[in-house]
């Protein structure tokens, strides 16, 4: 397997956070990459709020195309609220371009601790 994702549950602040070991380079990587997220997310039966953590996660400009759809599915039919951590400029480039061209999710925050009261603030909650 070329890849795989770490998912924690957070229950007391009902938060997924998802830490991504990959390299994609090939749409077959996308897919692959893709199911994972789906397998796991589609378990909760709703959308869910979501910490992505990608100090181990790079994309091709290659295929940033390509994975860009598969991301933005991801966010559009699986997440609610979600917040990217430590992303290389690469990946934070490809998920802007893929935010506004899908209409899909692509904050940041400088660590999940941050990205966790950020979601608890969207909600109207005391982070």
């Amino acid at each position: 397997m070329s890849g795989t994702i770490q998912f924690d549950y957070d229950g007391r602040n009902d938060i997924v956070v998802a830490t991504p070991r990959w390299h994609i380079r090939t749409r077959e990587d996308c897919e692959i990459w893709y199911h994972q997220w789906v397998d796991y997310l589609a378990t909760f039966g709703r959308r869910v709020d979501c910490v992505m953590v990608l100090d181990d996660f790079h994309v091709e400009p290659e295929i940033a195309t390509v994975w860009g759809e598969y991301r933005a599915r991801i966010n559009n039919q699986y997440t609610r609220l979600s917040y990217r951590v430590h992303s290389d400029w690469a990946v934070r480039l490809f998920a802007a371009t893929s935010g506004v061209r899908y209409n899909a999710p692509s904050d940041a925050a400088p660590s999940v601790e941050a990205a966790v009261e950020a979601i608890l603030r969207a909600r109207g909650s005391e982070p």
